[in-house]
């Protein structure tokens, strides 16, 4: 059990917060198990548990008055309530009046708590938003309570129900919290710097924000003490990435010189040439490199760009320097990928490569682990097994992670590690990489302990895909399509969402559609691949496909990355209406990946609210274009990686509507680090306490001391 709440020291501390509901008066067990099961542990989930809008309780209004969709609140007896059965459904029916007129309300959910809510010739207070039904005004799951309550005449707080808690009952849980707990919260954000800002102060806007004094905004968000809240999530965010950056360089770097001869020779071994944006991207990457600070850089490209190709200069360089570089991917599709695609110029350069998966047979992992354990330089491609703990590295110089947002920011710390044994080894350098296309700005915020390249262009002669929507009834189209790209030696995929069918929803799936696949297409070869599969199969299905033995390849989401197969020209997506927009680029993009022209079919119905996001996606093969609307539609934690980020808890910002705010917090924070770069002035230790305690266990980014 927690420490009692009412000292003054205790107020001080950065974990006030973190006490469990059950510390907060008239909270027992059974209400607490509520509060949990709704992701509420700890007074903190409650605070920063937004109300959807607010009650205005102080004046009233007069059933007259009512009108359609603006909220109102009036005082009125009850004179009728009922269950009203309509066929089988059931609807609570209660009839208000007072001196101006009456209403209907109507509970389409209900349960015996509301209607023993109700008693005869009561006075209630009634709040909600009339609608208009068939000509007349009617209120739709209005708020009710009696209007003898402390509740009348001031304005109160609408939270998202909590089963099991009447909306009553959490707004007192809510009042206790703030009038016990808010008043031991220290202000987080030095005095100048919010008044700089314009913005409040924390106990103020935790208040305010819960049981405001003053009107209101019909748009919660625009609430100027919610503002300070959101920004008290974006100024941490960012000052623990501004803490990481500076203790990443704090570390010296393993200093690799650029050998012009030795980039020479490898140049001639590569069937084509670097494009400007590549050539740019190896400049800034060189300029790293040479350093004595380890890098740390994010490489962002759209999808066929050429990242890989800098990712593996960058290796090379590292190779012909000494030392071992390692490049994680997050699939083992991807991992297989690259293996093959590296394998003839690691032979041809005399450089050890090796494959390192938790399912490769155990002789090859355990000669992976010998070879990575010697102090000589290696390439070494693999998954998570990377990052196992009886994985040591002789000489790690470059660590690269492809398609980075599938990873979290421990992943990449804890393999950023591996290379550094001894406190006094140089720490080596980081290349991160991904395909999913983030506005620079945002880029640039989210990704602040990060430097950014940018590969803003695709190799020449490539065609555009092009992409259509056609009805189940004509997917014998697409088929037809298929017969002819493989009689001209092509390949096609045709991708499903589930490996097997299911009961509960009528989809195709990979193995039932393998067979009918098979059937229709006797003159070549059908091969499966999805996650279910061991790695021997996975690499052997890969092989026949790349040796042309395959024409089909039937296969879940798992070739989303790391196919690059350059004769496959047919992507065919069945039930895309289940796949975001990145996700689906990045499946089109397994595809054009040569100077033939190449096709992406999506099989739809044109119904249901994916019809008009399927219609974009057609529309443009422009990654940016795509990721802006997948922000607006699914928000930035699948297309961003926030949520793999795991920087810190994002409960109230939204990253995209935020980006002014995220720039002011990020240039607060930057200032707050230039200033006292290890937060050691007796004014910042608090803040230092709760940037420990947001980050512990996620970024291994503080000091301890």
């Amino acid at each position: 059990m927690p420490k009692p709440l009412n000292t003054e020291e205790q107020g001080r501390t950065a974990r006030v917060l973190d006490h469990p509901v059950r510390v907060i008066k008239g909270v027992g067990l059974k209400v607490a198990k509520a509060l949990e099961s709704k992701g509420f542990s700890t007074v903190g989930d409650l605070l920063f548990n937004l109300p959807l809008g607010y009650l205005d309780r102080r004046g009233g209004h007069r059933i007259s008055e009512l009108s359609a969709g603006k909220y109102a609140s009036f005082r009125a007896e009850a004179l009728d309530y009922r269950e009203v059965r309509y066929g089988r459904r059931k609807v609570f029916h209660a009839v208000f009046a007072d001196e101006t007129g009456r209403v209907l309300a109507k509970w389409f959910r209900f349960g015996r708590w509301l209607k023993e809510r109700f008693a005869p010739g009561k006075t209630y207070l009634v709040s909600g938003k009339p609608v208009l039904f068939s000509g007349v005004l009617e209120l739709h799951h209005p708020e009710v309570e009696p209007a003898d309550q402390e509740a009348e005449g001031r304005i109160l707080p609408r939270y998202p129900e909590v089963s099991g808690i009447a909306a009553g009952t959490f707004r007192r849980i809510m009042e206790e919290v703030v009038a016990a707990i808010v008043p031991l919260i220290p202000e987080t954000i030095p005095r100048k710097v919010l008044d700089h800002l314009g913005l409040k102060g924390l106990r103020e806007s935790f208040r305010e924000t819960h049981f405001p004094t003053a009107e209101p905004p019909d748009d919660v968000l625009s609430h100027p003490f919610i503002k300070r809240l959101i920004f008290e999530e974006l100024f941490f965010l960012e000052l623990a990435l501004a803490m990481s950056r500076r203790e990443i360089k704090s570390h010296p770097g393993f200093t690799v010189l650029k050998d012009d001869k030795f980039l020479a020779r490898v140049g001639r071994l590569l069937p084509f040439r670097l494009t400007g944006a590549q050539k740019r991207v190896m400049r800034e990457i060189a300029g790293d490199l040479a350093s004595s600070s380890p890098m740390n850089r994010l490489l962002q490209g759209d999808v066929g760009s050429g990242k890989t190709v800098c990712a593996l200069l960058c290796a090379l360089m590292v190779i012909n320097a000494g030392k071992t570089a390692v490049l994680m991917a997050p699939t083992e599709v991807l991992a297989f990928q690259h293996f093959y695609n590296i394998g003839p110029l690691a032979e041809e350069l005399n450089i050890p490569l090796v494959l390192l998966t938790s399912s490769i047979p155990r002789a090859e992992k355990h000669e992976a682990l010998g070879t990575l354990a010697e102090e000589k330089p290696a390439l070494a491609v693999g998954t998570h097994a990377l990052i196992q703990d009886r994985v040591s590295f002789g000489s790690l110089g470059l660590v690269v992670i492809d398609e980075q947002h599938r990873f979290g920011v421990l992943q990449r710390a804890r393999l950023r590690l591996k290379g550094r044994e001894r406190p006094d080894d140089p720490a080596p350098h980081v290349l991160v990489m991904t395909a999913t296309p983030i506005p620079r700005t945002l880029a640039m915020t989210l990704y602040g302990d990060l430097d950014l390249s940018v590969i803003d262009e695709l190799p020449p002669g490539r065609l555009p895909v092009e992409t259509t929507i056609l009805p189940p009834a004509r997917r014998r189209e697409a088929y037809e399509l298929m017969s002819r790209e493989l009689a001209r030696k092509k390949r096609s995929y045709v991708v499903y969402p589930l490996v097997e069918g299911s009961e509960k929803l009528e989809m195709k799936d990979v193995t039932s559609m393998a067979e009918e696949l098979a059937r229709i297409f006797p003159q070549t070869e059908v091969g499966v691949l999805h996650g279910r599969l061991d790695a021997r199969e996975k690499r052997r299905v890969m092989e026949m496909l790349r040796s042309g033995r395959v024409g089909i390849l039937v296969a879940t989401t798992v070739v989303e990355v790391g196919l690059d197969v350059p004769e496959a020209t047919v992507m065919l997506i069945e039930h895309p209406e289940r796949f975001g927009l990145a996700q689906l680029h990045q499946l089109r993009g397994r595809v054009g990946r040569a100077k033939d022209p190449s096709h992406c079919v999506l099989i739809h119905d044109g119904r249901g609210d994916a019809a008009q996001r399927l219609s974009i996606f057609a529309s443009t093969t422009d990654g940016f274009v795509l990721a802006e609307e997948d922000l607006k539609i699914r928000g930035p934690g699948e297309l961003a990686g926030i949520r793999q980020h795991g920087a810190l808890d994002m409960k109230l910002s939204i990253l995209l509507r935020d980006v002014s705010l995220l720039k002011t917090a990020r240039r607060a924070a930057m200032a707050l680090v230039e200033k006292d770069p290890g937060l050691e002035k007796p004014a910042h230790r608090h803040i230092r306490e709760i940037l420990k305690k947001k980050t512990e266990e996620k970024l291994q980014i503080m000091h301890t001391a």
